[in-house]
């Protein structure tokens, strides 16, 4: 092995001959893929490695444009995940109660004929719309869902309304899209409620930070504790979770009191200025120190800061999407880009970037044949009806799918499909939900290992991990690349893809899923290249395709702001060709045309009657070093870097409290109760406490037992308000994860 070859090796990352030439030495077999454990997603390029059939460890592919050869703890423990004694390999039929965990095995025909057969009854007895399907976080199969909901007739996709399309609706009836950061041109870097440095795949965004650390640019950090991020700031902001929408108005009122703005940018291309002066003379900082806790002196320094440097971006991320004020939060800081002058221009925020020289990939979203009556069914909107479809297509809020099989208003859902996603540790109110699933008259889980919910279903599926096969090609930028398979499925299932087919073709929808061809499905989607998915895999690393510019274009105003929308009636995003400061068109359907503050359902400044027992504030973090979302605890290398559920607590809260570091406590609110351990942890307000969500799996191999779903385990989402009338913005659904606690020594 040469000396270059064994610093490939210590980085972790390869080019193909280095992978090649290592996979040689070693006995073993290499495939270019993608790394799936953050997906399955257009994500990391990833060499797989196989020794006589077995997957065996994974190195970064330096030839991906993305994250080029960077893989995070997920990815390298990916052959722990396919092998985990907890993988599911036959399809199951229950046999007890919901509940009861009792189930029969049966074939995948078996099973995709026993759900077809349900859903035609339910089709003919209660209409297309009795059907909904669950979305996981935005996946590559998205699509597939949409596509075979709209062939049924259905409009309830299940969208989490706690999940990244809360800011891409918000930005865009507000300045026309959500933009992008133009970190490489900044000087000033504000990262709120975001979180970049494994807060997804390796992708770029913690070196795009470093890089420009690095050339001197300012970073303040907004949020509730210290991650990396703030590690790496000049100035952190800490906020009290939820109070986001209050933080932006006092900026706001410094900006436009203080008159630091972009008065030409404002006079051309703003509609409503006039109305937003007057209306946020009632939030001034010392309003916002109240509220969000951040020193009044504090609000002015940031807001003065952002508005006079001259090339300042603001990372908005998905901290700010889970409060009834959500959509005025991201309203508010879409209004400070535009009024300061930081919107489409160099270090600012861009509208549009760098164009691809790529084709797009026909779509398999049939998004054509969304009619009136189909948003009209919605059981409950994600967004109002009026603005649907919306992102690919129409949307119900996931939580809200099972309230309606409870309160049987509008009307009840019969049948949930749930695919790669846990709806009792996913989502709040978990009680609720297994109320609702014991009730619903058909649940159908598909996932690669045992999930949270599956003793309540009907049919539970397995379904193959993307390394057991070679679809779909995936697509990111100006890259293409075939998904190929590493080893061969370990049991009697097929992908997640392969099951809406079947069931398409089984339902008799049959010209609608290329007659079960997971083939000519690919194909038909790599027309606009002139390839066949066969032809694609000569390409072992994929096609890199040259940009159309090298640099983005700015000030791109007159195109972006003239947008239309999705929705059936196609108008215009922004009515008056502008950035709407004053909606005009939320004014018209009912909402609040300028962003006001609403409070969490249960806050020190909203609920102070609470605070007597409840003293302190509690919320949750959706990302951390080692796990994606509510799964990957049954993988034992990211279960030792993380073996236990802690809850991060201030040290002088603790000490008040009798509690040392690692102690096991219980963290109780008016909803439920958690037992989890403390952390010490001195990057904190005092008055917050934080946990890391989706707590439930056990870890065969380490010794750790399941947690309890409900009260005694440690599902924070279990510990929140659902309280239809104070828990969700009005306008985006958004979910509060914000309540009142008390901690104590656990006896």
């Amino acid at each position: 092995m040469t000396k270059q070859f064994g610093q490939a090796v210590e980085n972790c990352a390869f080019t193909l001959e280095e992978a090649k030439a290592f996979a040689q030495e070693a006995g073993e077999q290499v495939t270019p893929t993608f790394c799936a454990m953050c997906g399955p997603n257009p994500t990391c390029g990833i060499y797989a490695f196989v020794k006589d059939g077995r997957f065996t460890r994974v190195a970064g592919m330096l030839e991906s444009p993305l994250n080029k050869g960077g893989v995070c703890p997920k990815g390298h423990a990916a052959p722990q995940w396919v092998y985990s004694p907890d993988r599911l390999k036959k399809p199951l039929l229950r046999k007890g109660a919901k509940g009861e965990g009792l189930f029969q095995e049966i074939t995948w025909d078996e099973a995709i004929s026993i759900i077809a057969d349900k859903l035609q009854q339910q089709k003919a007895l209660y209409g297309p719309e009795s059907l909904a399907i669950l979305s996981p976080a935005h996946r590559s199969y998205s699509n597939y869902i949409r596509r075979f909901l709209v062939a049924h007739g259905s409009p309830n996709y299940g969208h989490s309304g706690i999940c990244y399309v809360q800011r891409e609706f918000a930005f865009t009836y507000t300045i026309g899209c959500q933009p992008r950061c133009d970190y490489k041109n900044a000087d000033l870097i504000i990262l709120w409620g975001r979180q970049p440095i494994y807060s997804g795949p390796a992708m770029g965004a913690a070196r795009s930070l470093v890089a420009a650390k690095r050339r001197g640019a300012k970073i303040i950090a907004i949020k509730p504790s210290v991650e990396p991020d703030v590690g790496m700031a000049d100035i952190w902001a800490p906020l009290r979770p939820g109070t986001d929408a209050a933080l932006a108005l006092s900026m706001l009122n410094v900006i436009v009191d203080e008159n630091v703005i972009d008065e030409k940018f404002v006079e051309t291309w703003c509609y409503g200025y006039e109305q937003l002066r007057e209306h946020v003379r009632k939030y001034p900082p010392e309003w916002g120190e109240r509220i969000s806790g951040v020193p009044a002196a504090q609000i002015r320094e940031i807001a003065r800061l952002y508005a006079t440097t001259k090339a300042a971006t603001i990372d908005l991320g998905n901290g700010v999407e889970h409060a009834p004020s959500s959509n005025d939060a991201i309203r508010a800081v879409a209004i400070l880009m535009a009024i300061t002058g930081h919107l489409d221009r160099p270090g600012g925020n861009l509208l549009v970037g760098v164009r691809s020289g790529m084709p797009s990939p026909k779509t398999v979203n049939l998004a054509g044949r969304y009619t009136q009556e189909m948003v009209d069914k919605l059981v409950a909107p994600e967004f109002p009806r009026v603005f649907q479809p919306f992102w690919g297509g129409t949307s119900s809020a996931y939580y809200r799918i099972f309230d309606s099989v409870l309160t049987e208003k509008p009307y009840p859902i019969r049948t949930i499909i749930a695919p790669g996603t846990q709806p009792t540790v996913s989502n709040r109110g978990s009680k609720r939900v297994v109320e609702a699933l014991k009730k619903v008259d058909f649940y159908v889980v598909l996932d690669v290992t045992r999930t949270a919910d599956m003793n309540y279903a009907d049919v539970v599926l397995p379904v193959s991990t993307p390394y057991e096969t070679d679809h779909p090609f995936e697509f990111r930028g100006n890259w293409l690349m075939a998904r190929n398979k590493v080893i061969e499925p370990l049991g009697d299932y097929k992908s997640m893809y392969e099951f809406f087919l079947d069931l398409g073709v089984r339902m008799g929808y049959g010209e609608d899923f290329w007659h079960g061809s997971i083939t000519d499905c690919q194909n038909y989607q790599l027309t606009p290249f002139d390839l066949t998915i066969e032809k694609l895999r000569e390409y072992p690393f994929g096609l890199i395709f040259k940009a159309k510019r090298n640099a983005p274009s700015y000030e791109n105003y007159s195109r972006v702001f003239q947008r239309r929308s999705t929705a059936l009636s196609r108008e215009p995003y922004l009515p008056q060709g502008k950035v709407a400061i004053y909606n005009t068109t939320f004014e018209r359907e009912g909402f609040n045309p300028l962003p006001e503050w609403r409070e969490p359902p249960e806050s020190i400044t909203g609920a102070p009657e609470l605070t007597g027992k409840y003293p302190l504030i509690l919320s949750d973090y959706h990302t951390s070093k080692a796990y994606s979302a509510a799964w990957q605890r049954n993988v034992p290398y990211l279960r030792e870097i993380q073996p236990f559920p802690t809850l991060h607590i201030h040290p002088a809260t603790a000490a008040a409290r009798g509690i040392k570091n690692h102690d096991w406590i219980i963290v109780e609110s008016s909803h439920g109760w958690m037992k989890v351990k403390a952390e010490l942890y001195p990057g904190i307000r005092p008055d917050t406490v934080m946990i890391l969500h989706g707590w439930w799996q056990g870890c065969r191999e380490l010794g750790f037992g399941d947690l309890p779903i409900l009260d005694g385990g440690a599902n924070v989402n279990i510990m929140y308000s659902v309280d239809p009338d104070k828990a969700f913005d009005p306008l985006i659904t958004a979910m509060s994860s914000q309540t009142l606690v008390e901690v104590r020594k656990y006896e």
